[in-house]
């Protein structure tokens, strides 16, 4: 049982403080299948990517789009989706939001050409941006404060898996060519899962609104969500289009958007106490500290996935199956790191175990590239390379989750859930986007062969690990900050 929580009658947390320990395992088990599915939508879309283009004629930009569309409408309302849940009802936002993506999921799958897909792509984010935000949430209120960490541990496990297992999974599906339908069931999938988790989750998640529920701040959300598509937007169309004057504009106009937007919301949290997003969470330490890490490494394997599945595919010439075996490794370091090493090495390290993660991973991206030099494919490194991305990441995940939302009140669950995940969407659109730009500058599509694709990656290669030194030194400003565990 939860201790008592001021303002909790009649709210989600009071519901779920009546729930036997069966039915609340089943409740995570409902927003645990949604969360993978969002999770393999993210990146399940990489291996599909040259499928797409041949099939629907889809140039570069189109391609980006269809990746980072859905990553950026995703991250930009993730905090109101957060909000929505505080003020609504997490069960309520949560149903909405897997309805929407179940049926923008059938939208892509029966896309008929680049345009659709990327549209329909755009809606899934926004589904998606309802229905995520509720997963974190409901585990707050679900889960006392001592039994979160075991839960975030299994999410990071899912997120990790997931996010591995999805070039696998879409590199099967699109050789197996079910019905004809190659590239398309990689959307499709989702389908019955959907179905699965919206009966679930009718029968099994706590009704209720969020402790302290407040009006939605429809002028913060416009601000937000201004802010981070000015950011964003330029990121993923510049380099295709060589950096209009337009797009540096909209650029440089984030910084002054954002000057606005926090004054907003400090006046609005002072005058009214219910702005999009309370500044006093960026008050607590960890919160700081858990997002700059989560900036620094959750870029880097989304970035990474989609520049090594051009380098494999397109540039060595593997087939979608074959770039679905090259991936398992990263399924099996995540599941390792999760559930095996990232357990044991948290009683002895505590959250220092994430230096251990980000050095694994920092030695596995210059693996790769040596695994891919010259253009010619040596397996066994490429297979160690792809083990010790996984569990770089596999001993990060769960860290972040635990240390940034740890000391976060349980007033305001939803909406830091939805930033905290919002950053994750909006890190890994940077490496997409930031990744992509590097990695196309170095190679002409048109004439590229293997050996050209192999040294664009060198290109992006810098970027990662610069990213990762800054994730270290946040890191070691986080344990001064986190207790070691009891032994």
């Amino acid at each position: 049982m939860h201790p008592a929580v001021k303002g909790s009658e009649g709210s989600a947390f009071a519901a779920a403080a009546s729930f036997s320990p069966r039915r609340r395992t089943l409740a995570l088990i409902a927003v645990a299948l949604a969360f993978v599915m969002d999770l393999l939508d993210t990146t399940i879309i990489n291996v599909a990517i040259p499928s797409i283009g041949e099939t629907l004629g889809a140039d570069k930009a189109a391609l980006e789009w269809i990746i980072a569309g859905y990553a950026t409408a995703f991250a930009v309302l993730l905090i109101v989706g957060g909000r929505l849940g505080d003020s609504f009802g997490y069960r309520r936002m949560f149903l909405i939001g897997i309805v929407l993506f179940t049926i923008t999921s059938m939208a892509c799958g029966l896309a008929p050409d680049a345009l659709s897909l990327q549209l329909a792509r755009v809606a899934q984010g926004v589904s998606a941006a309802l229905m995520v935000p509720q997963v974190m949430a409901l585990v707050q209120v679900m889960y006392p404060p001592d039994q979160r960490y075991k839960v975030y541990t299994i999410f990071g496990f899912l997120g990790g898996f997931s996010a591995a297992l999805g070039p696998i999974v879409g590199g099967l599906l699109i050789d197996a060519n079910w019905f004809g339908l190659g590239w398309r069931l990689t959307f499709l999938i989702n389908l019955p899962i959907g179905l699965f988790s919206i009966a679930a989750g009718i029968a099994l998640l706590p009704a209720g609104r969020g402790v302290n529920a407040t009006p939605v701040d429809l002028t913060g959300a416009a601000l937000t969500v201004a802010v981070l598509f000015a950011v964003l937007a330029p990121l993923i169309e510049g380099p295709s289009r060589g950096w209009p004057v337009g797009l540096m504009v909209l650029l440089a106009a984030a910084l002054p958007l954002a000057w606005a937007t926090v004054k907003y919301l400090r006046w609005r949290q002072a005058a009214r106490g219910d702005a999009l997003v309370p500044l006093d969470l960026f008050k607590l330490r960890k919160v700081n500290l858990g997002l700059l890490c989560t900036l620094c490494i959750n870029p880097v394997l989304p970035g990474y996935l989609l520049v090594m599945t051009f380098v494999l595919q397109t540039g060595i010439g593997l087939s979608a199956s074959q770039m679905a075996y090259a991936c398992a490794p990263i399924a099996v370091g995540a599941m390792g790191g999760i559930t095996l090493i990232g357990p044991r090495l948290h009683r002895l390290l505590g959250v220092r175990v994430m230096l251990v993660g980000v050095s694994v991973t920092a030695a596995s991206l210059c693996l790769a590239a040596w695994s891919v030099h010259g253009g010619v494919l040596l397996h066994w490194p490429l297979a160690l390379a792809q083990l010790g991305m996984g569990l770089g990441m596999g001993l990060c995940g769960p860290q972040l989750s635990n240390a940034t939302l740890q000391d976060v009140p349980m007033s305001e669950a939803g909406v830091a859930a939805g930033m905290f995940t919002a950053v994750q969407q909006i890190a890994a659109a940077f490496g997409v986007a930031l990744g992509g730009l590097l990695f196309f500058h170095g190679v002409q599509m048109e004439t590229a062969d293997a050996l050209r694709y192999a040294g664009a990656y060198l290109q992006v290669l810098p970027l990662f690990l610069g990213l990762l030194v800054v994730a270290v030194v946040g890191t070691l400003r986080l344990a001064t900050v986190m207790p070691m565990p009891a032994r």
